[in-house]
């Protein structure tokens, strides 16, 4: 059926006798309403936009006649997804992250043609999820990537137009502003975890805090890369949710040096490992925040003790509490609604503590691996004096607590 464009368009003069707007009306062919194409933008006269109108709806035509795909819009991004992961120019964190936002589109968009897809499907679905409760960041997540694939498909010809050209963009919200703990905090935190009864949790934690590490380089830590003696740790690797040891988020080796405190911490941990397992020696291996069976802790299972663990300490709480009893008739309670502090928090405590304890700010940056310090880590061989004074900010701040 042939594409039925309704009069000769539209001319909207945006700045006078410089740019113009140009987009038409057409029919539907599948459904019989009229619709607006997307808009575009031209620069020069209105002579010009004249012609740009008509080669516009001449191309929309076209690319509207050609044979449709037949996939649907979840084929089409699944197939997606897997080309990025093939080509492999894109972290493996990063195609994680991106499935969440791929199991919501096949659920909700996913047994839609791709070229059925209307502007109205998509809003309609961010209707339905804001409903579920979904916040406004993950909104704009979702409505990012549908963005993203129908600009390829676009990009592709495999549909004439990006349907989210016609509605109004879901926007990011403003970022909250990132939590810290205080001087004090920090301390009284520190010593909690030094009384704790010690395991690999504890120790993952000591060091987020300590050390400001992200959560895959606590859980990735091997013996090989810590030395006691010479008190530096090299981050080389990350544990992540499928159970994988990878390359840590700033790509190149990261050489951190290690306060007293934290030495004396981990020798403590040594010493108690030893008489966890049969070892006469801690293999170089073995992971430093490992199980009572002597594997990698589970990331997933890793945050959810340690937000219980920062509740009972007073740094969260949870918003539903629900009381349920056992088969055997044993009372349990199942909470919900974490809010508070998380581990990246800690991680953005070390930095803050750094710095307002005099730290130089290049120092500091090189020690939390910053992205934007990425160039200069390359050619990092040494831990600098620098460095030295600014990791021993967070012995002070214990010292000064007792």
């Amino acid at each position: 059926m042939k594409l039925e464009i309704k009069g000769e368009g539209n001319i909207k003069e945006v700045e006078y006798g410089k740019k113009y707007r140009i987009r038409f009306s057409y029919k539907d062919p599948s459904t019989g309403k009229w619709k607006h194409s997307p808009q575009r933008t031209v620069k020069g006269n209105k002579a010009k936009a004249r012609r740009a109108l008509e080669d516009f709806k001449a191309e929309f035509e076209r690319e509207w006649n050609q044979p449709k795909s037949t996939s649907t819009f979840g084929d089409y991004a699944r197939d997606w997804q897997q080309t990025r992961r093939d080509m492999a120019k894109i972290t493996v964190l990063a195609l994680d992250r991106d499935e969440i936002e791929i199991a919501r589109i096949n659920e909700q968009l996913g047994n839609i043609l791709i070229r059925d897809l209307t502007a109205d499907d998509i809003e309609r679905s961010v209707l339905r999820l804001k409903r579920q409760g979904l916040s406004e960041n993950a909104l704009h997540k979702y409505w990012q990537k549908v963005n993203q694939i129908l600009k390829h498909a676009s990009k592709k010809k495999i549909i004439p137009f990006n349907p989210c050209d016609q509605m109004e963009p879901i926007k990011r919200p403003d970022a909250k502003e990132r939590k810290s703990l205080d001087f004090e905090q920090a301390a009284k935190f520190a010593l909690e975890l030094k009384r704790e009864n010690r395991d690999g949790k504890i120790v993952a934690v000591w060091l987020a805090l300590a050390l400001g590490l992200r959560r895959g380089e606590c859980l990735g830590l091997r013996w090989m890369d810590v030395d006691l003696e010479g008190g530096i740790i090299h981050i080389r690797k990350q544990y992540d949710v499928h159970h994988n040891l990878r390359k840590p988020k700033c790509a190149s080796v990261r050489d951190l040096p290690i306060d007293e405190g934290t030495i004396a911490f981990l020798r403590e941990w040594q010493s108690i490992i030893l008489t966890m397992f049969p070892f006469s020696e801690i293999p170089a291996e073995f992971p430093v925040c490992c199980t009572d069976t002597g594997s990698f802790i589970d990331p997933t299972f890793f945050d959810k003790w340690r937000r219980k663990f920062f509740v009972n300490h007073g740094l969260g709480k949870f918003t539903t509490v629900e009381e349920w009893h056992d088969k055997r008739g044993i009372k349990r309670y199942r909470c919900s609604g974490y809010e508070g502090y998380n581990l990246h928090e800690l991680r953005h405590t070390q930095a803050t503590l750094l710095i307002g304890l005099g730290a130089d700010l290049k120092a500091v940056q090189d020690i939390m691996g910053h992205s934007s310090m990425q160039m200069t880590m390359q050619y990092t061989h040494s831990i600098t004096a620098n460095q030295r004074k600014a990791t021993s900010a967070f012995d002070q701040a214990i010292l000064q607590a007792r």
